[in-house]
Formats: structure tokens, sequence, C-alpha cells
């Protein structure tokens, strides 16, 4: 009896310790099909609409932008076809970086419950707001303070490679907390 108590123990302190490293860097990824309950989204806007300007992150910062070109240049070494910037996926990005650092948690699903996709569409991550938008899949990191670093660790990473080379995304925002500058979101449609 006692040693069937140690081992359950032991079995939940190994998967807290398991818990705790994941955590650390990157998480593995979130797509619409890993939500229970989620049905998919509507299509991407018309391009050069307020949702969808193309391929044109002027209001990124510069590492946000080089995240954007490192993930076309390994779609291309992939043979998948680019990604477009959106405006829209960019300030979901933007916000949950943000409040990722301000609260102080590292997860795909905020204090309050709400998934990524749940965050799309109400148009706001904590205390940061946006217009709503559509979001097919995310991929978040935090510790990394260059886009090289962060690439590394998603293109490393097997749930953040398929979000990154997924052939059936279009769209793409990045966003890093503008305070810290380590917590990085990718947002795909």
């Amino acid at each position: 009896m006692r040693f069937g108590r140690y081992v359950a123990c032991a079995c939940v302190v190994g998967a807290l310790a398991v818990v705790v490293f994941v955590g650390c860097g990157v998480d593995s990824g979130v797509r619409g099909s890993d939500i229970p309950g989620y049905t998919g989204g509507p299509a991407p806007g018309t391009p050069g609409g307020p949702d969808n300007p193309g391929s044109n992150p002027g209001d990124a910062s510069q590492a946000e932008q080089d995240v954007f070109d490192l993930v076309n240049e390994e779609r291309e070494k992939a043979g998948v076809n680019p990604l477009s910037w959106c405006d829209g996926l960019y300030e979901l990005a933007k916000a949950h970086s943000c409040d990722m650092c301000d609260r102080g948690f590292f997860s795909h699903v905020n204090p309050e419950g709400e998934g990524p996709f749940d965050r799309a569409k109400a148009g706001h991550a904590g205390s940061y707001t946006f217009p709503p938008t559509t979001c097919r899949g995310e991929n978040i990191a935090m510790g990394y303070s260059s886009p090289e670093q962060v690439m590394n660790g998603w293109m490393n990473s097997s749930g953040h490679r398929a979000n990154i080379l997924r052939g059936g995304f279009t769209h793409i925002g990045v966003g890093v907390c503008t305070g810290c500058g380590k917590h990085w979101t990718q947002c795909f449609r």
C-alpha cells in the first residue's frame, strides 16, 4: 500500500517537472483542430482590406518583421507558399505577448480561460483591445531575445514547425512584448 502511494507521488512530481520544463521556452503550438468545440472561422478578408492588408508589416517592430521574413524563408525552403502579413493577427499576437508579460503567465489560455480563438473573436487580451479577427493557429515562446533565437526554438519543436509550414495557412501576425521583448506570439489563419 505504501509503495503504491510513493509511486503515485513520484508520477505527480514527474508530471509537474515536465510542465515546468516545457513552460520555460516554447509551447507545443496550437491549431484550431486541437481546441475542443472549434469549428473553424470565416475565410480571410479581401487583400487590401482593413483586416488583411497583404504583405506589409509597416507598424511592426524590426524584430517582428524579421520573424515574418524568417517564417517565409522556412516556408520557401519547404516548398510552401509564403504567408501574407495581417494587421488584425499582428494586433492579436502583440496583445497576447504583452498580456502574458504584464500578468506573469505563459499559456495559450489567459487567466480568464480565453484561448486564442476566444481572444480573436472578442477583440481583447487582458486590458489590450483590438478589432476582432479570425485566428486558426498560434505559437508562443518566452525568453528568446532575438528573431533568430525564437525561430530556431519554434522550428525545433514539431507543433510550432507544423504551424509555420502549414500549407492551409495564408496569413500571419507576429507580436513581441514591448515591455520585456522576450514574450513572442505568432497568430495564423
